[in-house]
């Protein structure tokens, strides 16, 4: 495995406002109003209830204060086709701006950060793990999985970065860390996709936690590169 992860590109790595501003204000902005969001909806169950308030707060706040993009729920990633695949939350340049993350330019219409949000933990059992992988309905396997999305491109194709929402409705941010964490280390021995491979690069590191949010990065391998992935975790009501 160690051979294997000898063989990919470098991480995409965040040194600062220089490289890749845009991320980073995308992280703050959205950061930043999490605890706002939990004090007013965290009563609210389902996960696209939760993600719609989020996105109405952050969509308001964009036309408060100057800031170079906006958010957009559902966002089609290949518009041109009919059942384009759809992350939870957009991130596009406002009106006719460009925005360049790593060498590449986003025009206003196209998301340059997608973000998956997951609730901790899901609602029904069967569902337990898909912050990170899917499950099988009616014999056939869904990839449903939060960060598998992410790596079989299914969702952010073409982007560096990305990230996932964690609605925290049970435990603390520790728990959740140390159980994804060992469900990717029994992934890495036994993978249930044999398309996707998992490695140490896969768990969740703590870049900074407070009483109601956390921030954690991955680097997550995709078939050809590797897709930086932050984790935004809220603290709610269960």
């Amino acid at each position: 495995m160690l051979a294997d992860s000898a063989k990919l590109p470098s991480p995409n790595i965040l040194k600062g406002p220089e490289s890749n501003q845009f991320i980073l204000e995308v992280l703050n902005f959205v950061e930043t109003r999490l605890v706002e969001f939990s004090e007013r909806f965290s009563s609210i169950s389902p996960e696209k209830g939760l993600t719609f308030q989020l996105v109405t707060l952050l969509q308001r706040d964009t036309y408060i204060e100057p800031c170079p993009f906006w958010f957009y729920p559902g966002y089609p990633e290949e518009p041109e086709i009919g059942n384009s695949r759809e992350p939870d939350l957009g991130v596009m340049p406002k009106e006719s701006n460009t925005i360049i993350v790593n060498g590449k330019s986003f025009p206003y219409n196209r998301s340059f950060f997608s973000f998956e949000a997951k609730i901790l933990p899901p609602p029904e059992k069967s569902r337990e793990r898909e912050y990170l992988i899917g499950r099988e309905i009616s014999g056939k396997y869904k990839a449903c999985g939060g960060v598998e999305r992410f790596k079989k491109e299914l969702h952010g194709k073409g982007l560096d970065f990305s990230g996932i929402l964690g609605y925290v409705k049970q435990e603390d941010f520790a728990y959740w860390q140390l159980t994804i964490n060992s469900w990717i280390d029994e992934l890495i021995n036994d993978p249930k996709d044999p398309s996707m491979k998992w490695d140490d690069n896969d768990k969740l590191s703590k870049e900074h936690t407070y009483p109601m949010t956390a921030r954690y990065i991955s680097y997550n391998r995709r078939s050809q590169d590797i897709i930086t992935l932050f984790h935004l975790w809220i603290k709610l009501d269960p």
